[in-house]
């Protein structure tokens, strides 16, 4: 369900590479740095927010990871990713990015689309309902 894809490569040179990318969303974006081993989420979103359906992401820089199980499932999954990368998390999906080296993400809303469509279930909770 979480849909990890690969940046395309549209030019490398010494200097460094250039990477693009076609987004529809506009407005506020939130930059994320985090540092090896913290998380992020530990939540799903309903599609309130019209850029929570999906909740689309970019990893700038590092490797992470992604936890996740879609409301209803029996056991939470994971996608490993290396930067640069694009991450689709579905609505009902409920999802956690780790942090498995210092890397650097975007995500494609702001910081009222989060607060109007998030919905925090802690891990150890969540793992609580998908074993009962």
């Amino acid at each position: 369900m979480v849909k990890v894809t690969p940046v395309q490569l549209v030019g490398e040179d010494e200097r460094g590479s250039n990477y693009e990318w076609n987004t529809d969303r506009s407005g506020d974006f939130i930059l994320c740095y985090r540092k090896a081993g913290s998380s992020s989420g530990q939540h799903y979103h309903e599609g309130k927010a019209d850029y929570k359906n999906p909740e689309v992401l970019y990893l700038l820089s590092g490797k992470a990871a992604m936890d996740w199980c879609p409301l209803g499932g029996s056991s939470i999954e994971r996608v490993e990713m290396e930067a640069p990368a694009r991450i689709e998390v579905p609505v009902n999906v409920w999802h956690q990015l780790i942090a498995v080296t210092d890397c650097c993400f975007i995500e494609l809303n702001s910081m009222a689309d989060v607060r109007k469509d998030s919905i925090r279930i802690w891990r150890d909770e969540f793992e609580k309902m998908i074993n009962k």
